[in-house]
This record gives structure tokens, C-alpha cells and sequence, in this order.
């Protein structure tokens, strides 16, 4: 099955739900799934040395906060 054909069926089975706390469960699965991809995303990259120090961070978030306070 495809990505497009996954999406789809995922879609139709939230529009058929109609109980608030089908949904609300439906959502926290797929927030845990989100985390658990970018955890692993994360793991990967610490393995292959993609990494910058808590320095470099600073440094970049600082430039980023400056780029989006003049947008």
C-alpha cells in the first residue's frame, strides 16, 4: 500500500468516528508516533557524529530568534 493509499484510509477512519474520545485516543496515538519518529530520527544522527555543542546551539538559536524578530 502506498503513502497516499495509507492516508486515505486514515482519513475515512477518523471522519467514521464519532465518540470525542475515540478521537482524543486516535490523536495521543498519533502524537506518540510523531515522538518515537523523531526519537529515533535523533539517535541516528547522534550515531553518524551529526551533533553540535550546547555552544553552538545557543549561537544558532540566537541567530535564528534575531532572524525571525526582523521577518
Amino acid at each position: 500500500m502506498n503513502t497516499e493509499a495509507i492516508k486515505l484510509g486514515l482519513i475515512q477512519r477518523v471522519l467514521l468516528a464519532h465518540e470525542t474520545s475515540v478521537l482524543e485516543r486516535m490523536e495521543k496515538l498519533l502524537a506518540q508516533a510523531e515522538m518515537e519518529i523523531r526519537a529515533e530520527e535523533s539517535l541516528k544522527a547522534i550515531e553518524k557524529g551529526e551533533v553540535m555543542s550546547v555552544n553552538e546551539f545557543s549561537e544558532e538559536n540566537k541567530k535564528w530568534a534575531r532572524r525571525k524578530i526582523t521577518e
